[in-house]
């Protein structure tokens, strides 16, 4: 124990583990814009959308390279043919009546065949048609990282603005009771004066223990909303966050071109009504004749037993070059039933895309009026608030002069508390009927900038 490395490494050990026991004490500021940006990279949402897109971009690469390149097979073929067939050729042949025909049996019966095909799509009406389907499918997978993308923006902004109304609720709430206690300073200073009664002390005291009450109440949602904003932007829960105070509220957010092909649904579900019309017009050609190029390379041998590595034996090449239509006559007859199930989805996807369309006509407007609603309120709530402070004045003045009683100034107190309360409510009321406007505009972009 006396040696002087060993203390010093104790020393440095429990040093390092007190260190790393305590929670972090640096504050993290975040503005909505950082929150959204952070909450977009470390969204598992968002990646897997991400994932799925790079999947299909590695299969649509695959299938246009098995597309241009020629199909090549090796065939290795070994028959046993205990009965070879029979042919009658020819008496001429051997030298005998004419008109007269020799039975002779044909080949061996052991056979080898080993070839090397090759054949190349040269016209496929079906194949054609399907081509755009790739880049459709292509733009639909962007499509779902978009919007995926769009619901991680409105969750964390969703968020974002209830934990700042929250603390707006608790500064308020703060601030009256700093009132109250200053009333109470004042109420005891009378008493002990014989100016006032005790019932007077105990009423703002239980008026006290109600907003500390309600304080402690506000500070565990507070928490619960900061933790949910660390969980979607990746943060560690031991990390102190503080929230940035956005700009005034923009009226002018109405202004903004609202467009319903520039919403992501609305082209999804439009991307998607164009891949099915493309698959179904690639159904109604598959029984349409496709034209290939094929080229054969082999060798032949027949022999009387299993012995096909003689060396005495010969093979024989084999080869052949040709063009090759295949018409299947009844194709179109046996996917009749693809070709209307695929009608049946369109049909679908059509009645999809108008629901659609009429639902965000009603939230657009749903949105706007509520986004007016909630400006017209807060001017009111701003004016409301303006003259409870003038009256709470007024009538504190007039209870230290003796002239108004004690329960004027606790009502006027409490109507305070509430118009302050009311209207730091209204002002992120506006910013949350902001967010869905600009959601239902397709424009939660626009909070990133």
């Amino acid at each position: 124990m006396k040696n002087p490395v060993f203390i010093l490494f104790l020393l440095v050990f429990f040093e390092v583990g007190n260190t790393s026991a305590q929670p972090r004490t640096d504050t993290l500021w975040l503005s909505l814009q950082e929150a959204a940006s952070r909450a977009l990279t470390h969204s598992t949402a968002t990646r897997k959308a991400r994932w799925e897109r790079r999947a299909t971009e590695l299969r649509l690469a695959g299938q246009r390279r098995e597309a241009l390149m020629p199909r090549t097979e090796l065939l290795l073929n070994t028959d046993y043919v205990p009965a070879p067939p029979t042919a009658f050729l020819p008496a001429t042949l051997f030298g005998g009546q004419e008109g007269a025909y020799v039975p002779a049996t044909l080949g061996q019966p052991w056979q080898f065949f080993a070839s090397v095909c090759v054949e190349q799509a040269l016209f496929d009406e079906s194949v054609r048609r399907l081509a755009p389907a790739a880049a459709l499918t292509a733009s639909l997978q962007d499509l779902l990282v978009e919007r995926s993308e769009e619901e991680v923006i409105f969750q964390t902004a969703s968020l974002f603005y209830q934990a700042l109304q929250a603390r707006a609720l608790l500064r308020a709430l703060n601030a009256h009771l700093s009132q109250l206690e200053a009333l109470e300073r004042m109420v005891q200073l009378r008493l002990d004066n014989d100016q006032a009664v005790r019932t007077d002390v105990q009423r703002i005291q239980a008026a006290i223990a109600g907003l500390q009450a309600s304080r402690h109440e506000l500070n565990g949602g507070i928490e619960a909303l900061l933790q949910g904003i660390q969980f979607l932007c990746g943060i560690p829960l031991d990390q102190t966050v503080a929230l940035v105070l956005p700009d005034t509220v923009n009226e002018e957010v109405l202004a903004l071109p609202s467009n319903l092909e520039q919403t992501v649904t609305y082209r999804l579900l439009e991307g998607r009504l164009s891949l099915l019309r493309i698959q179904e017009r690639s159904a109604r050609a598959k029984g349409l004749p496709r034209l290939s190029f094929y080229a054969e390379a082999g060798i032949l041998s027949q022999r009387t037993d299993v012995r096909f590595t003689d060396p005495n034996e010969r093979w024989y090449p084999v080869g052949r070059v040709g063009l090759r239509l295949t018409w299947p006559l009844l194709e179109g007859y046996r996917s009749r039933y693809s070709r209307e199930h695929l009608r049946l989805q369109m049909h679908l996807g059509e009645s999809e895309r108008d629901d659609y369309a009429r639902a965000r006509d009603l939230e657009i407007r749903q949105a706007r009026t509520q986004w007016e609603n909630a400006l017209r309120t807060l001017r009111a709530r701003k004016q409301a608030l303006v003259l409870a402070r003038e009256v709470v004045a007024q009538l504190q003045l007039a209870y230290q002069n003796g002239v108004a009683p004690l329960s004027d100034v606790l009502s006027t107190q409490t109507a305070l508390a509430e118009a302050e309360t009311q209207y730091e409510q209204q002002v992120f009321s506006c910013r949350l009927a902001e967010v869905k406007w600009l959601k239902a505009a397709g424009l939660l972009r626009n909070l990133l900038n």
